[in-house]
């Protein structure tokens, strides 16, 4: 469980969080299947983005060893709705929301639902 939080760029999350994260889960459970790795690996993306037809905002860690960012490019690409964004979180890696810029994540949910309505859509 470690691992999560130190494959893709180590002391991009705090050691505390890495460490109570791992505890919770190993309380729950004592093996994790390992079938999510190799979707993330070798079956991306797990869906197709033509059919996704709402609004949507991808953020991805500047260290994120799994979402590549050519990949996550052509994933936005593809993407129907003219109503996205895609950013880059700066010194986040995969667990964005657990890491030590998790409030950067926030910021950047909270501004996007928030935003208001666009005012012409031509």
């Amino acid at each position: 469980m470690r691992t999560i939080f130190t494959r893709d760029r180590p002391g991009t999350a705090d050691q505390a969080v890495v460490e109570a994260f791992a505890e919770a889960i190993c309380a729950l459970d004592d093996s994790i299947p390992n079938g999510t790795y190799v979707d993330m690996c070798q079956n991306l993306p797990v869906c197709d983005p033509r059919k996704i037809d709402v609004p949507i905002l991808i953020l991805r860690g500047e260290y994120d060893g799994i979402a590549a960012f050519d990949d996550l490019v052509e994933f936005f690409r593809l993407l129907p709705n003219n109503d996205k964004q895609f950013i880059v979180i700066p010194g986040a890696a995969h667990s964005g929301l657990h890491g030590k810029n998790f409030r950067t994540n926030l910021h950047v949910m909270l501004s996007y639902w928030s935003q208001p309505d666009p005012v012409y859509l031509g």
